[in-house]
């Protein structure tokens, strides 16, 4: 269907296209992260070789670059995070099926109760479901 003057609709993607994609885009993201990564450690050498081995810089010089770097890795942590809770989404996508219900993994966990993942009653367990499952990556 299309409304003059506006953009023709795409057809809908399949589950898997949109998988695709959501995984396609963490990659990308993680490997810009990466870049930037490499050029902000080769700040760093270039900082040190120019300053610190030749005792030019003074304190003040490098507290401040030093307060630099850690907003930087605090910007680059705090994007890892994101990327992971992406992830995390895509991964229970992958797990749900069409209907919502989830898949066979957790049957195999001995976890299935009609069809559906079971919930833990209380936050506490929560947390130690979530870290469970990481741990058998």
């Amino acid at each position: 269907m299309e409304i003059k003057g506006k953009v023709p609709s795409q057809p809908i993607p399949t589950m898997n296209e949109a998988v695709s994609h959501l995984i396609e885009s963490i990659a990308s993201e993680e490997k810009a992260l990466s870049r930037l990564l490499d050029t902000e450690a080769e700040h760093i050498r270039t900082f040190s070789e120019e300053n610190l081995g030749r005792g030019v810089s003074s304190i003040e010089d490098i507290i401040k670059f030093n307060h630099s770097v850690i907003q930087f890795m605090d910007s680059v942590v705090m994007a890892e995070w994101m990327l992971l809770k992406k992830l995390d989404t895509v991964l229970q996508l992958e797990l749900q099926g069409a209907d919502g219900h989830y898949i066979a993994e957790s049957r195999d966990r001995g976890e299935h109760n009609g069809g559906r993942r079971q919930v833990p009653d209380d936050l506490e367990d929560m947390r130690y479901a979530e870290w469970e499952e990481y741990d058998e990556w």
